[in-house]
Formats: C-alpha cells, sequence, structure tokens
C-alpha cells in the first residue's frame, strides 16, 4: 500500500497562499495610500473652504441633527464650544422667519426629486443680533436600498459682506437720485384719463401752494392757477394731447396765490395704450422765470440802443444840416443889420429890414434847437437848483392853462443841486408841461409836477433806465390825458415828428428835451397807455458842492475904427462878401481867400503884412485848426479868430489857446459881435507886445 503525505489543513497549494498574502498585502497597501490621498484631498478640501470662509455641516436625516465644523459657527458668530451638533430646531430658530418656509419648501422638492446637489440662499441669525446672508451648497451623500436619502454633506458661506456693501451702494443711487430729483427746479406731474393730478417729484414752493389750495381738485384742468392771458393757448394744448400720441412744450404764466407772476415751461406728452385709449399726460414743470427776465431785459436794452443808435445818426445829420443853415443865416443877418443901421428909422426900408432881422434872428434859434438836440451846441454849466427852474416854470404856465387842468406838485425842496445850463432845464419842462397840456386840451385833467433824490443802487421799475452807480434827482411830469400807442412812443425823440397839428408844433420838442438831457450826462424814459395819459421820467447826477460856474464873456467894447489888416478865409463866396464888407465898414484892410491852400501861401508870402487871422472851421482839404497850426509855424504870435456854423467844437475844458486861438464865434455873427471880437483880440495883443 502507498503511502501518501498528508494535505495541507486546508487542503490548499502552499504556492497558492504565498501568492494570495502577496497580492493582499499590495491591497492593503493600495488603500492605505487612498485612505491617504482621500485624507489630503479632505485636508486640502477644507483649508479651500476656511479660505474662502466657507463652513463644512453634514445632516443626518435619520436622527435630525447636523454636525458643523467650527467655521460653520463662525458665520453665525458663535465657537466650536457653542456646538458642534445642531439640531433640526436649533437650525430653525437660526433661520430667518421670513425664509424658513421657501427654504423648507425647497429642500423638500430636492430630497422627493432626482437632483443630486442643490444651492440654497438664506438669512440666519448672527450672536450679535443681526440678519446675515448665506449660501448652503450639498449633495446626497448616502442612501438606504430603496434609495432614499439618509445623509446631505455641504457648505455654507457668508453673503453679508458682499449684500452689505451691495445695499450701501444702492441706498447711495437712490438718495443721490433723490436729491437730484429734489433739486430740479420743477415738478414732474401726471394727469390721468379721469384728470385727476398727481406731482411725483416735490414740487417748488410756489407750486407747493398751489397744489394745496386746489387739494382734492384737478389742479391742471381748471386752468385757475394759468395767467388768464394764457390760458387758451394752454387748454388748446391738453385738448390736442387727448386726441392723438404726441409731445409739447409750453412757456406760459402761473399766479400764485399772492397774485406773484411765475413763468412756467412745461413739457408734456401724451399717454395711450396698445389699444389706442388715451391713459392721460405726463409732464416735468420749470421754472424759468429769471430767464424770461434776463431775455426781456436783453430785448429791452437792446431796444434801448437801436433807439440811441437812431437818434445819434439823427442828430449827426441834424448838426450838419444846422451848420450848412447857419452859414446861409450869416449873409441875410449881417446884409439886414447892416442895411437897418444905414437908413433912418423914417425910412420906408427900414420895417422891411427890421421883418429880415426878426425873421434870421427867429431861424437862428430854431438853429439852435436843433443843435441842441444833436449835443453840438452847449449853455453855460452852472450848479441848479431844479426846484426853482419847476417853480419858476409853473408861474409860467399856470395863466395860460384852461380851468378844466389842474396842477398838483409833490416837490422836494431839500433835493441838492445838478450841474446843468439853467435855461435849458427851464426849456426842458416848458416842452413836456406844454405836450402835457396839449394832451388834456380837449377832456381836462390833472398836470402833476414831482421832484425827489434817488440812489441809482435802488429798486426802480424794469420799465426805467439802467444808472449808473450814484445819486440823482427824478424829475416826472405826467398828465392824464389821450396816452400814445407803442409805435408813437418808438419815434418821440425823433426830430420832426409829430402827432399835433401844424400850428401847434413842429415836432422838435422832445428831441431837443431829449439832446438837452443827454448832454448833462442824464437819461429820460417814458411810460403811457392810450386813453390814461403818459409820464416822463427825467433822471439828473446830482452834484456835491457847487460847481464853478463858467466864465462868463466879457461885455461888447464900443465900436471904434481902427487901421490893421485882416486875412480872412471861408469856403463860402457869400460869408467872403459879407465879411469884407463889414470890415470894410469898420475900418479894417481886409484880404479875403475862399481856399485854405491858398490862404496859407499868401501869409508864407508876408507874415508881417497881417495883424489877425479870422478862419472858418470847417473848409475843404483843412479845417480851421488845421490852417491854424500851420500859421503859428510861420508867425507863432498871430491872432487867430475861429468862427464856425456847427456848435460844439472845441473841449470846453480846454482853453482855446491850447489850440492857438484867440476867440470863437458862432455863426450867424452880427456886426456888432465882429467887431467887440476883432477889437478885443487886436488890443490884447498889442498890449501884450507893449508889455
Amino acid at each position: 500500500m502507498d503511502s501518501h503525505k498528508p494535505d495541507s489543513p486546508e487542503g490548499a497549494d502552499p504556492r497558492v497562499s504565498e501568492e494570495s498574502a502577496e497580492s493582499l498585502g499590495q491591497m492593503i497597501a493600495l488603500l492605505e495610500r487612498r485612505a491617504s490621498l482621500a485624507e489630503q484631498r479632505a485636508n486640502a478640501l477644507k483649508i479651500a473652504l476656511e479660505s474662502a470662509h466657507a463652513g463644512c455641516w453634514e445632516w443626518n436625516i435619520e436622527n435630525q441633527t447636523m454636525h458643523i465644523d467650527r467655521e460653520w459657527a463662525a458665520i453665525t458668530g458663535h465657537t466650536p464650544g457653542d456646538f458642534d451638533t445642531v439640531t433640526i430646531e436649533q437650525w430653525r430658530e437660526l433661520c430667518h422667519p421670513d425664509d424658513l418656509g421657501a427654504v423648507t419648501h425647497r429642500m423638500d422638492e430636492f430630497l422627493q426629486g432626482g437632483a443630486v446637489s442643490f444651492e440654497l440662499e438664506l438669512r440666519v441669525h448672527h450672536k450679535k443680533g443681526e440678519w446675515i446672508r448665506v449660501v448652503d451648497r450639498g449633495i446626497i451623500t448616502r442612501r438606504d436600498q430603496q434609495g432614499k436619502p439618509l445623509c446631505l454633506t455641504g457648505s455654507r458661506q457668508a453673503l453679508a459682506s458682499c449684500c452689505n456693501k451691495s445695499e450701501e451702494l444702492i441706498k447711495k443711487a437712490q438718495e443721490e437720485l433723490r436729491a437730484l430729483i429734489d433739486n430740479i427746479p420743477g415738478a414732474i406731474y401726471r394727469i390721468d384719463a379721469s384728470d385727476q393730478t398727481t406731482i411725483r417729484t416735490k414740487p417748488p414752493a410756489f407750486l407747493q401752494a398751489l397744489a394745496s389750495e386746489h387739494h382734492g381738485r384737478p389742479l391742471f384742468n381748471t386752468l385757475s392757477m394759468i395767467h388768464q392771458d394764457d390760458r387758451h393757448m394752454v387748454a388748446e394744448a391738453y385738448s390736442k394731447l387727448r386726441e392723438t400720441c404726441q409731445s409739447r412744450t409750453l412757456v406760459y404764466r402761473i399766479v400764485t396765490p399772492e397774485g406773484e407772476v411765475r413763468w412756467i415751461e412745461d413739457h408734456m406728452r401724451s399717454l395711450f395704450s396698445d389699444n389706442g385709449d388715451y391713459n392721460g399726460i405726463e409732464g416735468m414743470l420749470c421754472e424759468v422765470t429769471d430767464r424770461i427776465t434776463s431775455l426781456e431785459e436783453a430785448r429791452r436794452l437792446e431796444l434801448h440802443l437801436r433807439k440811441s443808435q437812431r437818434l445819434e445818426t439823427i442828430g449827426t445829420l441834424a448838426g450838419g444840416i444846422a451848420h450848412d443853415f447857419n452859414n446861409i443865416l450869416t449873409p441875410i443877418l449881417g446884409y439886414a443889420e447892416m442895411g437897418l443901421s444905414s437908413m433912418d428909422d423914417d425910412d420906408p426900408m427900414h420895417e422891411y429890414f427890421a421883418e429880415i432881422m426878426l425873421a434870421a434872428e427867429r431861424a437862428q434859434k430854431l438853429v439852435a434847437q436843433i443843435l441842441t438836440f444833436s449835443r453840438a451846441e452847449e449853455g453855460k454849466v452852472e450848479s441848479v437848483h431844479m426846484q426853482t427852474i419847476i417853480e419858476e416854470a409853473i408861474q409860467l404856465l399856470r395863466p395860460s392853462l384852461p380851468a378844466t387842468i389842474s396842477i398838483e406838485e409833490s416837490v422836494d425842496h431839500s433835493c441838492r443841486k445838478i450841474l446843468a445850463d439853467p435855461n435849458q432845464m427851464h426849456q426842458v419842462v416848458i416842452n413836456l408841461c406844454t405836450n402835457a397840456f396839449h394832451a388834456m386840451e380837449q377832456s381836462g385833467g390833472t398836470l402833476r409836477i414831482g421832484l425827489r433824490e434817488i440812489s441809482a443802487s435802488a429798486s426802480l421799475p424794469s420799465a426805467m433806465p439802467k444808472l449808473p452807480a450814484g445819486e440823482y434827482i427824478e424829475l416826472t411830469i405826467s398828465d392824464t390825458g389821450t396816452g400814445m400807442d407803442d409805435l408813437t412812443i418808438e419815434r418821440i425823440f425823433e426830430p420832426f415828428f409829430t402827432t399835433k397839428s401844424i400850428e401847434k408844433g413842429a415836432g422838435l420838442g422832445l428831441s431837443v428835451v431829449h439832446g438837452i438831457i443827454t448832454a448833462a450826462n442824464g437819461q429820460l424814459s417814458v411810460e403811457s397807455n392810450q386813453g390814461k395819459g403818459s409820464t416822463f421820467h427825467i433822471y439828473l447826477p446830482i452834484i456835491e458842492k457847487k460847481a464853478s460856474a463858467r466864465k462868463e464873456e466879457k461885455p461888447t467894447i464900443p465900436l471904434v475904427k481902427q487901421a490893421a489888416n485882416i486875412l480872412f478865409i471861408d469856403d463860402e463866396p457869400a460869408a467872403i462878401h459879407m465879411v469884407t464888407i463889414m470890415m470894410t465898414k469898420l475900418g479894417y484892410n481886409i484880404h479875403a481867400e475862399k481856399s485854405p491852400a491858398e490862404a496859407l501861401k499868401v501869409f508864407k508870402e508876408q507874415p508881417a503884412k497881417f495883424d489877425l487871422v479870422i478862419t472858418d472851421l470847417t473848409m475843404p482839404d483843412m479845417t480851421g485848426l488845421q490852417l491854424t497850426t500851420e500859421l503859428h509855424k510861420i508867425s507863432p504870435s498871430i491872432p487867430v479868430i475861429l468862427m464856425t456854423g456847427y456848435g460844439k467844437v472845441l473841449d470846453h475844458d480846454t482853453p482855446l489857446r491850447h489850440y492857438g486861438i484867440h476867440r470863437l464865434l458862432k455863426k450867424p455873427v452880427k456886426l456888432a459881435q465882429l467887431a467887440s471880437a476883432v477889437q478885443e483880440v487886436l488890443s490884447s495883443t498889442n498890449l501884450q507886445k507893449d508889455i
């Protein structure tokens, strides 16, 4: 019987056991490596979560507990010692009541559905007492055999800082937007289909008052707050907006409860539904009172500038006409005077020459008025009390006024003086009062004369001129007569413009007044309404102390014939002939030239021959002043008399000697004036030679 070795205890091949042991060791090593790797990944995940300020949690659904880490606790302001396990009841207490229902519903849907992960945003209670916003993210990590979730694992991250910052930015933006809306100089409004008005922004104070006054009523539909002259325009605009979808911009006036007028710019558009039904009107009201006032002021200044430029042009033309007219009057008046002096009083021709003299003198005064208007003629300026001028004018006017016209005075007798020509100021008062009398001649009325002091800084009506800084007297002359329309007011200061009949005026009165006031550095304005009368305002600057009056001309020297050689230059042949006769009659030797160049040539040949030069101012090629300069280059001591038919020639503040002129004579010149001036200049020159 063969003997056999006994079998191994397990009956297995020993080689197989060795191989299995080796394979098991490898598996164990593999599992250890995987466990180590899982631990590394878990640590890395934990570090990542901590870096993201996210906490970990694990929810055991079976026992309704939640295990949390320290970061999860820190998010709610707690420490790990407070709790490491949270019950569902504790979790509910930490959750915001307003979010609890929605979060619970979302979790139920997730557990019953097929999703593998979820994300919830909710508010939780912080230990300090505030609510912070967090986001929970999780997945199902364990199920039972039927697939029912048993465990959820996830993370929690706080969104509080980010959310708070966003809320702060939103709040700041809202505040800025509200401040911007509140600073809009107007109001945004809406009128619904039933004409009820809602103001959506804070309106200006005056609109608030109107809104409260119309509380409970359609504010804009009644149009009661809109100026009566603008109501038709606004009503028509609202009517068209109700008919079709369109936008419009209107500018109109609103009257406040206090009666103050404000200008409004209304940007409006109509609202219609998709079906074409009218839903209302939306608009924005902006107050533009300052802008309208500025535009009106600019237009007023532009109108005043155009008027001033037109008057200045007319004045220049009038001055030129007056110059030529004076040249024509010079021989008329001169010949008439010489003719009158050469015959006896009982001569039949004496009366004829006297009438010619009278007519020429009247023409001379008319030319003086034209020159005054053109500001080419200046009177003798001195300090003047206007109250005295007014008293004299009233005494002169009162006897000529009918009983149907009364005079009311409101004169402040303490008014200080002005610097002006008293005769011209008297003429201003008389002219304006005469105009007032003519305006009331048919129906009677009241002539009012006022005088007071004002300051340019005081608040003056918008119709008044803008005065430079300083103090002024205001002369006011008003009537209750027929008044004037705007077109007439526009032209009243133009020369020869008049609404009167030909026997009542030639239209120079107000133009002369304008020239006088302007020359005195004053201003004037007029207010008038047809059928309600007119008011003229005159403003003249006050002087603090009495100004020295201009030096008076010396009395006329008696006519004395004396031998002297005179060079006379004038481009008018009639003036040359007339002055030659006058000088010869007075006993002087005269050499006349009509060309300044020829006169200069004659003087160069024999400068010692002449004792005096008389020259016209305005001549072709060379003026009298230029000729005087050339003559004095040849003979500095030669005396010169300047004649002119134009009014203002030289600056009165500069002595005539500065120009080399000894005397100034204004055309037309009478024989006595010419003789006196020649004798005075020759006598003073001879006296200087003797000294």
